[in-house]
């Protein structure tokens, strides 16, 4: 994709306008030091439009088809690698002597830092990147997980269902293509995972702000519960249809 080309989108009166109104919004917020749900609407509301204003601008060539399949196999590997590790910290924890019940939850996030490679460098798009990113605040509540995230589970000795490398990228065993609200044509032989169809369809990110992402944030977090007491006691046996405290 022609790096003048992809400027002169940034630079149309229309995607600089609604950029500037949720930047100076977030000024606002930070300049008073509080946030409102006002002001949060409001830049929800104008991230869904500058996201349809872009996608429309976005035409699939062979240049953008190298772009967005580059992306897919970044966000692929991470994912893969993601799901070792978590693998390996699951296993690990088994193995330590871990109380009887534990959760593991890893998220797959685009990376904080603003693309070095994306052809516009302006303090606009870095600003712009900060607030999708979630490094302000959470604009984008489908993003809380990230692209994608996946649960195991451990209870009782017993292990819950890990997920196969093919159930986590296209949420089936076989492979797949999750091309459905592009080219059909030109993406039919791409195998784009479900994590990218994820951030393309259900949240406000754009075409353009994905094709040049190749960083991504990792998190992978462990909670246990357990008890200190015998597993056979559920508590005390309090009938709430008496009145029966007052001594």
């Amino acid at each position: 994709m022609d790096k003048s080309k992809v400027q002169d989108i940034f630079n149309s009166t229309a995607v600089r306008d609604v950029e500037i109104e949720i930047l100076n919004t977030q000024y606002e917020m930070e300049k008073r030091r509080y946030s409102s749900e006002a002001c949060e609407q409001v830049i929800k509301t104008l991230l869904e439009t500058r996201r349809t204003l872009l996608n429309h601008m976005f035409v699939m060539d062979e240049q953008s088809k190298q772009l967005l399949s580059d992306f897919n196999e970044a966000l692929k590997a991470q994912m893969i690698e993601m799901r070792q590790k978590a693998i390996t910290l699951f296993e690990s924890t088994i193995a330590s002597n871990v109380p009887a019940s534990f959760d593991l939850k890893a998220k797959c996030f685009l990376g904080y830092e603003y693309s070095k490679i994306h052809p516009v460098q302006t303090i606009r798009a870095k600003k712009m990147w900060a607030v999708m990113n979630e490094t302000l605040d959470d604009y984008m509540p489908l993003y809380w997980d990230g692209a994608w995230a996946f649960d195991m589970e451990y209870r009782n000795g017993k292990m819950g269902h890990i997920p196969s490398e093919n159930e986590m990228l296209y949420l089936d065993d076989n492979l797949d293509n999750w091309n459905d609200e592009l080219d059909l044509e030109m993406t039919k032989d791409m195998h784009l995972i479900h994590p990218f169809h994820n951030l393309y369809s259900h949240m406000e990110f754009s075409i353009f702000d994905l094709l040049w992402v190749r960083d991504f944030n990792i998190e992978i977090n462990i909670e246990a519960d357990y008890d200190t007491y015998s597993t056979d006691s559920h508590g005390d046996d309090l009938d709430w249809g008496k009145c029966d405290y007052y001594d």
